[in-house]
């Protein structure tokens, strides 16, 4: 079984293994592809929109003088022919090169506002004629990020400054969410939160993301969550700025198909793991079955062989010993019969010991004639003599059979029971052989019961054979002595109550007839015999 169930197995799981790993890596591949599809469109995006604001500030600088555009009123012209074009923009402020802003145009009061100390004016007057800033909450207390556009003028340094809003930065990453546990945000390379679609709440606060060093392109990494699922990250780093975008994507709530179709795998393996062993225990079951009935059946043919070749050498012997005992009784009985002729002429009448010996010689006869039966018997058993057969009613044959023993069942008060089957079919057999087996069963039966019990005796057709049993309520058969019951000589009777033939040579009778016996003995509560006759011939049956 565990050999059927290993090959059966191993196809099963290798195959099941197989559509899962292959379907799991096709849909990890699809997510994969899509999260980068999604981050490079958004980084695209958020490169090409500080860009565009890059641009559109530097035309005003480069387009305006310095002493144009500290005039107020001229910077508010301009600022909203800015905010007309692009909404991005929440204030516009000129700054000059010691970093006091000297114009100012939006919903603060900043307007004389220092710079000087600022990172990002220092950062944009020591090198940088363009400058994106980290989003900071600088006077206004409110997270932003600037865009200054450094110009040089007549020797003079100057900054046109404007403050964008991160709400429509924010917005382009919040479409970039993917699933209900996905994030996608920006990070400084310091690791603090600038941009936070889902969670706008961490901006400014430091992440526990771990900075990569600068690459070109779309990045990405698995790593598992603080919870333990997986999580897919897409990075990548912005142009001009020192911001990095991340998106990350839940995996647990993308492989809903893969989950679904695991279960579906899993479902059929079990399913299929329950028909397989269901299947291998019930072969196995059956094929042992079957081959411990083969082992029957081999051992009883086997018992048959031994008890039919038991038969044969005792048979030989028997057919020895009646011979060689029937020549001497001929010759005692052939004198007996002279000496009795002899008693009955002449004066020997009249001898005073005549009565005596005529006894003698009468005695002489019935030993010689009891002898001769005995020798009889064992040529019978020996030789098996001839069957003849004819058509018999076994209901009368049996009721036959037990009229000769009615008067000593009586005696010994035993009742005879029949349940006889009518209509019985009749069998083709020979009635005076049967006889025999019935009247040493009966025999038997009486002995085992000794005094007051009962002989069940029933007849029915079953199978296209008749079943005849004999059951008697006497002391029973141990069940070491039930193998040895048909064995030529075996007894368990006193000395001189029994030879042991008797159920040797009824079991050669049914056995040549075609038939059966069988025997149940329980020790204290009696014995039954079955004995199975077919209704044909044994020739004469296919």
């Amino acid at each position: 079984m565990a050999i059927i169930l290993f090959i059966a197995f191993v196809p099963l799981v290798l195959l099941s293994g197989t559509i899962y790993y292959h379907y799991s890596r096709t849909v990890k591949e699809k997510i994969r592809n899509a999260l980068k599809n999604v981050a490079e469109n958004r980084k695209s995006t958020i490169d090409l929109f500080l860009k565009d604001r890059a641009i559109n500030l530097g035309v005003l600088a480069h387009t305006h003088s310095f002493d144009y555009l500290r005039d107020r009123k001229n910077l508010d012209v301009v600022f909203q022919l800015l905010k007309r074009v692009d909404s991005a923009f929440v204030d516009l402020g000129v700054i000059d090169g010691n970093g006091l802003q000297i114009a100012y145009i939006g919903a603060y009061a900043l307007e004389g506002k220092d710079y000087s100390s600022a990172g990002w004016f220092q950062s944009v007057m020591r090198n940088k004629e363009v400058y994106i800033s980290d989003v900071f909450p600088g006077f206004r207390k409110v997270p932003h990020f600037v865009i200054a556009i450094k110009r040089v003028e007549a020797g003079r340094p100057w900054i046109l400054r404007a403050t964008i809003d991160t709400e429509t930065i924010n917005h382009f990453m919040s479409t970039a969410l993917l699933g209900k546990r996905g994030n996608a945000y920006i990070l400084n390379r310091k690791g603090v939160y600038q941009i936070c679609g889902r969670d706008p709440g961490r901006v400014l606060n430091k992440s526990d993301f771990k900075i990569p060093p600068f690459f070109s392109g779309i990045n990405e990494e698995e790593k598992y969550g603080p919870r333990g699922e997986p999580v897919l990250y897409a990075m990548a780093w912005l142009k001009n700025s020192d911001w990095l975008m991340v998106i990350e994507q839940n995996l647990k709530d993308e492989l809903g198909p893969m989950i679904h179709v695991k279960n579906i795998v899993l479902a059929i393996f079990a399913v299929s793991s329950l028909i397989i062993i269901f299947s291998t225990v019930l072969i196995a079951r059956r094929v042992i079955g079957r081959l411990e009935e083969i082992g029957r059946e081999r051992s009883n043919l086997t018992n048959q062989l031994v008890h039919a070749d038991k038969l044969a050498s005792i048979g030989r012997l028997a057919t020895g010993i009646a011979h060689e005992i029937n020549n001497p009784l001929a010759v005692i009985a052939e004198k007996a019969g002279w000496m009795e002729d002899l008693l009955g002429e002449g004066d020997i009448k009249n001898d005073p010991n005549y009565s005596e010996l005529l006894k003698a010689t009468q005695d002489i006869k019935k030993h010689v004639n009891r002898g001769k039966k005995v020798t009889h018997r064992l040529l019978g058993f020996a030789r098996r003599m001839e069957m003849v057969y004819e058509e018999i009613d076994l209901n009368s044959t049996l009721d036959e059979t037990v009229y000769f023993l009615e008067r000593e069942a009586r005696f010994r008060n035993i009742d005879i029971i029949k349940e006889y089957q009518d209509s019985l079919p009749r069998v083709f057999s020979d009635g005076a052989q049967l006889q025999q087996v019935f009247l040493n069963m009966f025999n038997n039966a009486i002995d085992a019961i000794e005094k007051n019990g009962k002989i069940l005796i029933s007849t029915k057709s079953v199978n296209g054979s008749i079943l005849v049993s004999i059951a008697d309520t006497g002391a029973g058969i141990p069940g070491e002595n039930l193998e040895r019951i048909f064995d030529p000589f075996y007894t368990t009777k006193p000395v001189n109550k029994g030879t042991g033939l008797g159920l040797s040579i009824s079991y050669g009778i049914i056995k040549k007839l075609g038939g059966q016996i069988k025997v149940e003995s329980e020790v204290g509560k009696g014995t039954t015999f079955h004995i199975i006759l077919p209704l044909s011939q044994p020739g004469e049956r296919s």
